[in-house]
């Protein structure tokens, strides 16, 4: 992992000794992914990317014990205020139908809903994944085959073609101010060519861009697959 902050250091084990303690056996394992694993954090801007696996999905008591965590640690630490983490049920990662539960900067608190099978955290944690605590990140990943990948790709930009749009209505000027041009860099990330000409052909043109989605994550750091 880079060099990260000493409070964000702290944040991070304290979540790997107070959640066990939490989920008990319910907790499968807890992984960093996306910027942390990728040398790409970025102190003043990014998300501190996190996906905890359970084997069921929380009950009500234990739901309320990680949202009071929450609470807690948002009082002591201000990267709390930048964790995007996620429940998932073990073995059910890509599937759509699953529940789980989260905690976004742009909710602030623990929240319920259904699961959008992202297949692109699972192949970030199954190639760069640091386990914070539980079974190894490269043991709990699942295959993500590439026609799985090409659909997520697809519905990512969707949502990005859903959020220009409406960015374009409440900023007329059309000025780029958060969103990163990194579709042509994701064309050299993959090794099957086909793919990485379908990206180069798809990529937009760079406008504005928010969070719209409950729970998908968009920061389009994907590495390599194969098969």
């Amino acid at each position: 992992m880079v060099n990260i902050p000493k409070d964000l250091s702290d944040l991070l084990q304290a979540m790997a000794t107070d959640f066990p303690a939490i989920l008990r056996a319910n907790l499968v394992g807890i992984y960093l992914w996306g910027s942390l694993t990728n040398d790409a954090f970025d102190e003043t801007c990014s998300d501190v990317d996190c996906v905890a696996v359970t084997r069921r999905d929380p009950d009500d008591y234990e739901f309320s014990e990680l949202n009071g965590w929450f609470e807690n640690q948002k009082k002591q630490n201000p990267w709390v205020g930048r964790i995007d983490m996620r429940f998932v049920i073990d073995h059910e990662f890509l599937d759509k139908s699953s529940q789980c539960c989260g905690f976004y900067p742009y909710t602030g608190k623990l929240v319920r809903h259904g699961s959008d099978g992202n297949p692109i955290i699972w192949i970030n944690v199954a190639q760069s994944g640091i386990t914070l605590w539980g079974k190894d990140a490269k043991l709990i990943a699942p295959h993500v085959s590439a026609q799985c990948l090409n659909d997520a790709l697809m519905l990512e930009l969707k949502y990005l073609e859903q959020d220009l749009r409406s960015n374009a209505r409440t900023d007329p000027t059309g000025r780029s101010s958060t969103m990163p041009t990194q579709f042509s860099r994701l064309a050299a990330s993959f090794s099957q060519p086909a793919t990485g000409h379908w990206l180069q052909r798809t990529e937009p043109t760079p406008g504005p861009w928010k969070q719209s989605h409950p729970c998908g994550k968009r920061s389009f750091i994907v590495p390599k697959i194969t098969g």
